[in-house]
C-alpha cells in the first residue's frame, strides 16, 4: 500500500505544481471526450507489435504503431505516429499534420495480487505542420518532448475468472525542449482516475482526466475529459505462448 500512496501523492503533487505555475495566468475551461483503442499482438515470447488509435473530437486524433521488446517486468517500444491536430483556436478541423517518431521504456511492479504499478518514460520527436495567420504551410518545425507517467492499479477481485474489476489512478507530465521551443517548456499535465474490467484479453476502462495544456505564453486550457479506453491483446501471429 505504501507505493500506492506514493503514486497518489505524485499525482496530487503534479496537479499542485501545475496549479501554482498558472497563478495570475489565463486558464480556459473546456469539456472533452477521449476514445482510445490500444492493441498488442505477440510475435513471440520476446517481441510484440504495438498499435493504438485515439480520437478526441475537435482535439486531436493519433494513429501509432511500433515494435516492443519484452523482458520480465520491463518493455522497450519504438515506432512512428501520425496525428491530426486543430488548425487554430478558431478552426477546430483536424487538418494540421504531425509526424512523430517515438520511443518509450516501461516497467511494472506487482505487490501481492491486488496492487500493481506502472512507470513509463516516453520520447516524442515531433514534426508539426506550421500555421501562419490561420493558414497551413508546407513547413514542419521540429521539437522534442519528454513524457513521464505513473499509474497505480488496484484490483478488487483478482481471483475472479470472469470479470476482474479494478480502479486506476495515474499522472503524466509532458515537457518540451529544443531550439524551436520559444515560450514554454511545460506542455501538458494529465491527472486521471478510471474504473475498469478485464475479460480474458480485453480490458475496458472509463473515467475522468484533467488535462492542462499550455497554448500561449500566459494562456492555458484546462480540459475536463471523459475517458473511454479499450485495451486488446490480439493473437495475429498465433504463437505457442499466446495460445496458452
Amino acid at each position: 500500500m505504501f507505493r500506492f500512496y506514493i503514486t497518489i501523492t505524485c499525482c496530487c503533487w503534479l496537479l499542485s505544481l501545475g496549479s501554482k505555475a498558472q497563478t495570475n495566468k489565463s486558464i480556459k475551461a473546456n469539456q472533452q471526450i477521449w476514445f482510445g483503442y490500444m492493441t498488442s499482438a505477440p510475435i513471440n515470447s520476446r517481441y510484440s507489435l504495438w498499435n493504438d488509435f485515439h480520437f478526441v473530437p475537435k482535439g486531436f486524433w493519433v494513429a501509432r504503431t511500433g515494435i516492443t521488446r519484452n523482458w520480465d517486468n520491463v518493455t522497450f517500444t519504438g515506432g512512428f505516429a501520425y496525428l491530426g491536430l486543430p488548425v487554430s483556436a478558431n478552426n477546430k478541423s483536424l487538418k494540421r499534420n504531425e509526424y512523430r517518431p517515438w520511443a518509450q521504456i516501461t516497467w511494472n511492479t506487482t505487490t501481492r495480487s491486488h496492487l500493481s504499478f506502472n512507470t513509463r518514460i516516453r520520447y516524442d520527436a515531433r514534426f508539426r505542420q506550421k500555421v501562419l495567420e490561420g493558414e497551413l504551410t508546407d513547413d514542419y518545425p521540429f521539437t522534442n518532448r519528454m513524457r513521464l507517467a505513473f499509474s497505480a492499479r488496484y484490483t478488487f477481485n483478482p481471483d475472479s475468472k470472469k470479470f476482474p474489476l479494478f480502479t486506476q489512478v495515474g499522472s503524466e507530465f509532458l515537457l518540451n525542449f529544443g531550439k524551436e521551443v520559444t515560450y514554454h517548456t511545460f506542455d501538458q499535465l494529465r491527472i486521471n482516475v478510471t474504473l475498469g474490467v478485464k475479460r480474458k484479453k480485453l480490458t475496458i476502462q472509463s473515467g475522468y482526466m484533467y488535462r492542462l495544456v499550455q497554448t500561449g505564453p500566459v494562456s492555458y486550457v484546462g480540459n475536463h475529459t471523459i475517458l473511454c479506453w479499450v485495451n486488446h491483446q490480439i493473437d495475429w501471429f498465433q504463437t505457442e505462448d499466446s495460445r496458452k
